[in-house]
């Protein structure tokens, strides 16, 4: 047997187990977004500043680089002067015509350092833009020499070196010789045409060498690759010459920019892949520290002309041939920059790696924590729901007590419903009130035992007098089959009597069964009063039946037959010699309406609450035969019950009684009913 007890702990702590998983998971998941948004956010943190010091990181990596090739400039610039044979000193007290046409002397060149009056160098480094009137932008071709002009130009200067001395004839025979007058010719006006298509290339050839020597194939190591161009144009000549020179393998490649000598470009950081080094950081600069090009005007020395000859009088003892720009490269792998920053980024792994093991840590302390707090509230509310459940359920205990003391002595609930509580008070009137019934139940039952023993024992004692009376002397045959007769009736009235008995026994026990069929109620009716008028006949009593036309309905036949039987019997035994009995059976919407009414005695108001209760007769005296023993009505209302119908008493003393039954009668389609059955009205008056 299952216990309430039991039962309402189950499903207290199911439902308490339910609501403390909810709330851990929503506790679970609250406390999860919460750490989460912080790991987050410690962890944007240290990313911001690991990028913030990869930034700085590299923005030094290019600060340094960017010194390096200053430094590196400044001594491309010093080392290329001192091959040039040129000083760095400022030229502010130079007009521009003469920074043009100074000539400078070096020591590669082999020329002679000359000064102009108040003792200004020859050679020099100009400040500003390197550019020259009239250049274009475009790309140039190399500068070289013909085979044929590096052959005339050999000549010429051979045969100049050979030229006398004052005579003017001498002088003017070699010269006329190499070179006959064409008019027009702008070169005539210089005695080695050619000589900078001729020289220019091998004189940056030299150079290059040089510096090579000064700067790669020395013993200085350098903490960077770099390479250096040498950039070579030529006034008011097309061409130029380019050569590199330095650390690295392959040449870098040299923007426009500063190939050109009409712009002047800033230094410029940008990404270069160099073979055997990867992916590298370059600066290129062709400029000093201080913002100058590194620059250099220099002359293509050539053989002295003739000074006697007139034609050679303008020739210009201070000329610039060639303009010498230097691009200075210098880059460092991205290697470098990497192993900074791995320090850096391998402290970010580590703070990373440490706030998520905290986050875990946290999140399992949580939830351990959120476990042991519901293991140990679960655990408490068991022991204590237990106790609880057992109070809550102490009416419930006291009201069991209190049926228990309830006997068939005493029917009364020795517990009030004040002291069970709202909840029980509904279970406590439905127990009252069953009691109640009970308690009549069992008081009917006594007083139909004692009716039925008062029933019984009339008759028993009319056939036991009447057979002693028989047998106290002998009698003659008529006599005693007078006897018989009167024992013959008193044993049927005795088995009437058990009949009904049973009857209502088997309507208590649920034995009975109800056979629908279709039935129509007027024949029905009519068959009813047909049995009844001989006995109503008897009495001096009329009895008529009024029907409609074809009232068919589905009922118990039998059991309809019964009631109104009982009702018909009833309206004769208690009406009046010389009275009425009126059935009238007709249709009312959705109902049949059956009415006995008679002019008999009539009931009181008393008399009808009690009219059908078993063994209660309105006027005893009137029949004592004991043949109804106030069973009858009993019956007629068990089978209206069972009809699905309901029966009510209108009656005042001395006017009469009506009994009407109403049953349900659904409007269907109803079967024919012979013609020669079918009448409007009937009427059997008395005797008929």
């Amino acid at each position: 047997m299952r216990s309430i007890r039991r039962s309402l702990l189950g499903y207290l702590l199911v439902l308490i187990a339910l609501a403390l998983g909810a709330v851990g998971v929503l506790v679970d998941r609250f406390a999860n977004a919460a750490i989460r948004t912080r790991e987050a956010s410690e962890a944007n943190r240290i990313e911001h500043a690991f990028s913030v010091r990869q930034q700085e990181a590299k923005a030094k990596f290019d600060a340094d680089l960017l010194a390096e090739a200053k430094a590196l400039a400044t001594e491309v610039q010093y080392k290329t002067a001192v091959l040039l044979g040129q000083n760095n000193e400022p030229m502010r007290r130079l007009t521009p015509l003469e920074q043009i046409v100074v000539q400078a002397g070096g020591a590669v060149l082999g020329q002679n350092i000359e000064r102009r009056p108040g003792g200004v160098p020859g050679g020099f480094g100009v400040p500003g833009g390197l550019g020259w009137p009239g250049r274009s932008a475009e790309a140039q071709p190399p500068l070289k020499a013909t085979t044929d002009e590096a052959r005339e130009f050999r000549l010429r200067s051979v045969l100049m070196e050979f030229a006398p001395g004052p005579n003017l004839l001498a002088a003017v025979a070699p010269v006329a010789a190499v070179e006959p007058f064409i008019r027009g010719d702008q070169r005539r006006h210089h005695p080695y045409p050619n000589w900078v298509e001729f020289d220019g290339p091998r004189v940056v050839a030299r150079v290059q060498e040089s510096l090579r020597a000064a700067l790669v194939d020395d013993d200085h190591a350098r903490p960077y690759q770099f390479q250096v161009t040498l950039v070579a144009t030529y006034p008011n000549r097309p061409g130029r010459n380019v050569a590199t020179l330095g650390a690295v393998e392959a040449a870098l490649p040299v923007a426009p920019a500063f190939l050109e000598p009409t712009a002047d470009a800033e230094p410029k950081l940008d990404d270069v892949n160099i073979s055997d080094l990867g992916s590298c950081r370059r600066v290129v600069s062709g400029t000093t520290p201080g913002g100058r090009p590194i620059g250099f005007f220099v002359p293509l020395p050539a053989p002295p002309a003739p000074a006697v000859h007139p034609r050679y009088k303008d020739y210009p003892p201070f000329r610039v041939d060639m303009i010498l720009r230097v691009v200075v490269h210098t880059a460092r792998p991205y290697s470098e920059l990497d192993a900074r920053l791995s320090a850096d980024q391998k402290e970010r792994d580590d703070q990373l790696t440490r706030i998520q093991a905290e986050t875990r840590a946290e999140l399992a302390n949580l939830r351990a924590r959120l476990t042991i707090i519901g293991t140990v509230t679960f655990a408490a509310l068991v022991l204590g729901g237990w106790f609880l459940v057992a109070r809550g359920l102490a009416p419930l205990r006291a009201l069991s007590d209190a049926v228990s003391r309830v006997s068939e002595k005493d029917f009364r609930l020795p517990v009030e419903a004040a002291e069970l509580g709202r909840e029980l008070a509904p279970i406590h009137a439905r127990i009252t009130q069953t009691l109640t019934l009970l308690q009549r139940a069992f008081a009917r039952e006594k007083q139909a035992v004692a009716d039925i023993s008062h029933e019984l024992r009339t008759p028993i004692a009319a056939l036991l007098a009447t057979i002693d009376v028989s047998l106290r002397k002998p009698r003659t045959p008529e006599q005693y089959r007078t006897t018989l007769e009167e024992c013959r009736l008193i044993s049927k009235q005795l088995g009437q009597l058990v009949e009904r008995i049973m009857t209502l026994a088997s309507l208590d026990a649920g034995n009975d069964h109800t056979h629908v069929v279709r039935t129509d109620i007027g024949e029905l009716a009519t068959g009813c009063t047909a049995v009844i008028r001989p006995l109503a006949a008897a009495n001096n009593i009329r009895v008529a039946v009024h029907a409609e036309e074809e009232v068919m309905l589905d009922t118990d036949p039998g059991k309809l037959r019964e009631v109104l039987m009982n009702l018909l019997h009833n309206a004769v035994e208690y009406n009046n010699p010389d009275g009425v009995i009126e059935l009238n059976v007709r249709r009312l919407g959705e109902t049949a309406v059956f009415e006995v009414r008679d002019t008999g005695i009539g009931m009181t108001a008393e008399v009808r609450d009690r009219i059908f209760e078993r063994f209660y007769r309105a006027d005893s005296s009137r029949h004592a035969t004991g043949v109804h023993a106030g069973l009858g009505l009993a019956i007629v209302k068990e089978y209206v019950a069972r009809l699905n119908g309901s029966i009510v008493v209108e009656s005042e003393p001395g006017k009469g009684t009506t009994f009407r039954v109403t049953l349900p009668a659904p409007t269907v389609a109803l079967t024919p009913v012979p013609a020669e059955r079918a009448k409007a009205s009937r009427a059997v008056p008395a005797g008929s």
